[in-house]
């Protein structure tokens, strides 16, 4: 049985916490958080007492995993400690918040024989995936265009909406809706040209782009627009992608806790696909995390496979700053 600390101790730490569990070869041996009280709150929950407010104390517990699910401003320190301890490490969000911490991260991790995930469960999600597989069967012809939209209504009292906690929105938000999923389907994008707006919050601390629509150019020609931002009216459909092939297009509907659906369009019809009652991507991710430990599998967000959403995410705040088109 491996055993897993965990650092943080809010809501998703709770979801991927479960998930790790439910996999029935993992036991949780440590909760640390930055009150002890909330460390001790989701300790009982869970039935673990080795609970602390300095994550350095996990080492305690004797863990084989670490699952990290904090800020940002705080992740990236968190993150290299424990692979630094030789932890395997499940990162709740972005691999690290710049990619030179991200190549740190993929330098000791291999230097260490350890698995890293980021923590993109849309890799694992049904309706991610079988959009991929259309376009890998070839049943949609050659990719041709992307768009895609997320739009959010952010609260600027959390930790989200502080630009210099959070490290900012293309970062936090764009990069989960929906630059990973995009890029494990349509590859690497060569170039980024991005505009930005700050209209409804605009305190100091504030993050510095609220809104962004960036354009981006992928190796196999195809082009894509994402919208995303932290202004989202009410009722408006604003959470999806569309990818255009040359024979026929899909539509993709995530749900953020649950399995999603897609929309086909091929030969003049449309065929709706509900994934209801399929795995859910947080369970799958976690299995598949599991496997690669026990050297069973691989997991789909390794330092190499995400440091691209950190590269892409700083090529679109560059973009904005500088005017310019940026080449990666």
């Amino acid at each position: 049985m491996l055993r897993l600390a965990i650092v943080g101790a809010g809501g998703m730490a709770r979801v991927r916490a479960r998930a790790l569990l439910s996999t029935g070869k993992m036991q949780l041996c440590g909760v640390a958080a930055r009150r002890l009280s909330t460390a001790q709150t989701m300790g009982a929950e869970f039935g673990c007492g080795a609970c602390f407010d300095d994550y350095r104390c996990l080492v305690e517990t004797r863990p084989d995993a670490l699952l990290i699910e904090v800020p940002h401003e705080a992740q990236d320190s968190i993150a290299l400690w424990g692979l630094a301890q030789s932890l395997h490490v499940l990162i709740g969000g972005t691999l690290a918040t710049t990619s030179s911490v991200a190549e740190q991260i993929a330098a000791l991790a291999a230097q260490n024989g350890r698995v890293v995930e980021a923590g993109y469960e849309a890799r694992y999600s049904p309706a991610w995936e079988y959009t991929k597989q259309l376009f890998e069967s070839g049943e949609l012809g050659r990719l041709v265009t992307i768009r895609s939209i997320a739009l959010w209504a952010g609260d600027p009292r959390t930790w989200y909406y502080n630009q210099q906690i959070s490290g900012g929105m293309p970062l936090t938000h764009m990069t989960y809706c929906f630059i990973n999923p995009v890029r494990w389907i349509a590859g690497e994008p060569l170039m980024v040209s991005a505009f930005a707006n700050r209209v409804l919050n605009t305190a100091p601390e504030l993050i510095d782009q609220e809104n962004v629509v960036a354009n981006m150019k992928f190796g196999n020609d195809a082009l894509c627009s994402m919208t995303a931002g932290f202004v989202a009216p009410g009722g408006l459909p604003a959470w999806g992608a569309t990818f255009i092939g040359t024979k026929g297009a899909v539509e993709v509907h995530p749900d953020e806790v649950g399995a999603g659906t897609v929309a086909v369009y091929l030969g003049g019809n449309v065929e709706e696909y509900n994934f209801t009652g399929t795995a859910n991507a947080f369970n799958l991710q976690a299995q598949a995390f599991v496997s690669a430990i026990e050297g069973e599998g691989q997991v789909r967000n390794s330092p190499a496979a995400s440091a691209g959403d950190v590269r892409v995410a700083e090529a679109i705040v560059t973009s904005v700053r500088e005017a310019r088109t940026v080449m990666l």
